[in-house]
């Protein structure tokens, strides 16, 4: 009985401490407890980790009946037969605006974009896949083989921000739009 006592006051004791502010060492009055001791506060920081290098491919679609660009990147090496539809684990780039006029340009991200706008979406093998709630899109050139290079940074509902480049090759495409 008293053990089952003691393990049910730890839980109270821990929260009861859990706003206490501690001070570093240097600071006049309470002294800092160990780090690990430490609160929780600080641990799922939204930090952006390193920018990520993807390849994969590129090719012309359709958005809202307009000429747009789709990006699929993908990390490590790209085999040729990759499935042109999902499942596949990638990131998503649907820029509303033909290749011709998204290559220079800057696009903001949202989660159902319009004209002008872009979406990136995180897809993973399993699931559907999430679109970023925000964040920018850069086509930076196309190369006359087609081999496009864009970078993207983009914040998901959950956890951390992230930063890609990209460089992609063209795949021709059938789709029409209109």
């Amino acid at each position: 009985m008293r053990g089952v006592m003691i393990l049910l006051t730890i839980p109270v004791a821990l929260f009861a401490d859990a706003g206490r502010v501690f001070r570093p060492a240097s600071e006049p009055g309470p002294k800092s407890r160990p780090a690990y001791q430490a609160p929780l506060a600080g641990l799922f920081n939204e930090q952006q980790g390193p920018i990520v290098n993807y390849r994969g491919y590129a090719y012309a679609d359709c958005a809202a009946n307009a000429p747009a660009l789709r990006v699929v990147a993908l990390q490590g090496v790209v085999p040729d037969g990759i499935p042109r539809t999902p499942p596949r684990p990638s990131i998503e780039i649907l820029i509303n605006a033909p290749i011709d006029k998204a290559v220079g340009q800057q696009f903001t991200v949202e989660s159902k974009a319009g004209a002008g706008g872009a979406v990136v979406s995180s897809c993973p093998v399993v699931g559907d896949c999430s679109p970023a709630g925000n964040g920018t899109v850069a086509v930076i050139s196309k190369a006359d083989d087609g081999t496009i290079v864009g970078e993207f940074r983009a914040k998901w509902a959950i956890g951390a921000p992230r930063a890609g480049r990209f460089t992609v090759a063209w795949r021709q495409s059938e789709n029409k739009c209109g």
